[in-house]
C-alpha cells in the first residue's frame, strides 16, 4: 500500500514525504509513481500523517485496570487506544497486594504472547510498590515496601521479563544499588519522592535516565532547593508530563517545553475511567471520584487522569506547545526513554509502520499498526 500527497511528520517537522508499507515496514517513494502503482495507492491529499502514539504510563481505560484486568479485558483496553491514534504502550502497574500484582504480571505476559488486537504492549511500567509515602499521592500506604531485589526479579520473571520501566523513591535504603543493578537493562524512573537535588543527582549518576510524571508527587522547584525538577534541567534524563490541564497548570507546560522539550514525554497517568463519563470507580483497590473528569481519592487527592495521549497531544498544543515539540513528546522521545527508538516513534525506512491520518484540525480518520488499518 502506498499513501501520497499528504504533509507527513518526518525528522522533527511536516514535510512532502511519499511513502509505502512493505512487509509491515515503512519504504520511503523516491523516484515517483507509474501507471501501474496507482490501484494499490491511497491519496491523502489535504490530511496529515503522524507516527503511531505511544503511551508509556497508562493504568487504564473503559472500565478496565492493567492491575486487574484479564486478557480479553485487556484487549479491550487496546481497542481503545488504538481507536486514539496509540499504536504501542507501556501496561502500567502499580502499588498492590503482591499475591495481584503478580497474577497482573502473568495476565499481561498472556497478553503480550497472544498479541492481543489494537494497541501494541512493548513492555510494562512497574510503579510502585518501591516508592516515598510521604509522596504516595493514589498508592495504598499498606502496600508501599522498601526496594526487593527478589520481588522485583520475581515480578519481572512472572511478566516474561517485560519491565521495561521500574519506578522508585531514590531515598529509600539501597536504591543506589538498585540503580547500578539494573539500569543497563531497562530504565529506572525517579518517583513518588521528596528527595533533594542532590540525592537526585546521585541517582541519575549511578544510571536512573527518567522522571515520572514531573511536579506530581515529588517536591515543586523552588530558587534554593531545585529539587528533581532542577535535576531534570541539569541532566541528560526524560522526563513525563500529564498534559491534561489539571495535574499541571498550562503556564508550567509552556515554560517546560520552552526550556526543555528535547526531555519531556507526554503520558496519560489513566486510570479506567478514561474513555468513560463522570462516575465512582477504583484505582489500586482505592475508591475514586471522578468529576467533571478530574479523578480524585475521598480526601481529594488526584488520582491519576482520564485522557489518553492523544488527548494530551491536543490540550499541549491548545496550551500553546509548538505541535512538533508536541508531536515529538508523543512519538519519538517516549520512543528513545524506552531504548526502543529503531522500532517504533518516527516515520523512517525500516521501522514498524504505525501511522496515523489526520484532517488539519487534528481528528483522527484512520490509524494503522505494523501496515494494517485498525
Amino acid at each position: 500500500m502506498k499513501f501520497i500527497n499528504a504533509e507527513v511528520f518526518v525528522d522533527g517537522k511536516f514535510q512532502k514525504v511519499d511513502f509505502e508499507v512493505k512487509e509491515d515496514k515503512f519504504t520511503l517513494i523516491k523516484d515517483g509513481l507509474t501507471s501501474d502503482d496507482h490501484k494499490d495507492c491511497v491519496d491523502c491529499e489535504g490530511k496529515l500523517i503522524l507516527p503511531g502514539f505511544i503511551d508509556i504510563h497508562s493504568h487504564g481505560c473503559v472500565g478496565y485496570d492493567f492491575i486487574s484486568a484479564n486478557v480479553d479485558e485487556i484487549e479491550k483496553m487496546c481497542e481503545f487506544y488504538a481507536s486514539n491514534g496509540i499504536t504501542s504502550i507501556l501496561a502500567t502497574t502499580m502499588t498492590i497486594d503482591p499475591e495481584i500484582h503478580k497474577q497482573a504480571m502473568r495476565n499481561i505476559k498472556e497478553a503480550i504472547d497472544t498479541k492481543v488486537k489494537g494497541s501494541r504492549i512493548v513492555g510494562i511500567n512497574m510503579e510502585g510498590p518501591f516508592l516515598g509515602v510521604d509522596k504516595r499521592g493514589a498508592h495504598d500506604p499498606k502496600f508501599l515496601m522498601d526496594i526487593d531485589d527478589n520481588f522485583f526479579d520475581e515480578l519481572n520473571q512472572l511478566s516474561g521479563n517485560n519491565i521495561r520501566i521500574v519506578d522508585i523513591d531514590p531515598k529509600l535504603p539501597h536504591s543506589n544499588e538498585f540503580i547500578e543493578k539494573y539500569s543497563d537493562s531497562l530504565t529506572v524512573s525517579l518517583a513518588h519522592t521528596s528527595c533533594t537535588y542532590d540525592t537526585a543527582n546521585k541517582a541519575i549518576e549511578s544510571g536512573a535516565s527518567h522522571v515520572t510524571h514531573l511536579f506530581n508527587a515529588m517536591n515543586g522547584l523552588h530558587h534554593r532547593e531545585p529539587g528533581i525538577v532542577g535535576a531534570v534541567s541539569d541532566n541528560d534524563v526524560h522526563a513525563e508530563i500529564i498534559c491534561d490541564g489539571i495535574h499541571i497548570h498550562p503556564s508550567v507546560i509552556r515554560l517546560m517545553f520552552k526550556a526543555e522539550s528535547d526531555k519531556l514525554i507526554l503520558i496519560s497517568d489513566s486510570m479506567c475511567a478514561a474513555g468513560l463519563e463522570d462516575g465512582i470507580y477504583e484505582l489500586g483497590g482505592q475508591k475514586v471520584i471522578v468529576k467533571d473528569y478530574k479523578a480524585t481519592l475521598e480526601d481529594g487527592t488526584i488520582a491519576g487522569s482520564t485522557v489518553n495521549v492523544y488527548e494530551a497531544l491536543k490540550r499541549a498544543i491548545h496550551f500553546g506547545v509548538p505541535k512538533e515539540k508536541a508531536i515529538l513528546s508523543a512519538t519519538m522521545i517516549p520512543a528513545k526513554s524506552i531504548k526502543a527508538e529503531d522500532q517504533i516513534g518516527s516515520i523512517a525506512v525500516g521501522k514498524k509502520a504505525d501511522f496515523v491520518i489526520l484532517d488539519q484540525d487534528y481528528n483522527i480518520e484512520k490509524v494503522y499498526r505494523d501496515g494494517l488499518l485498525i
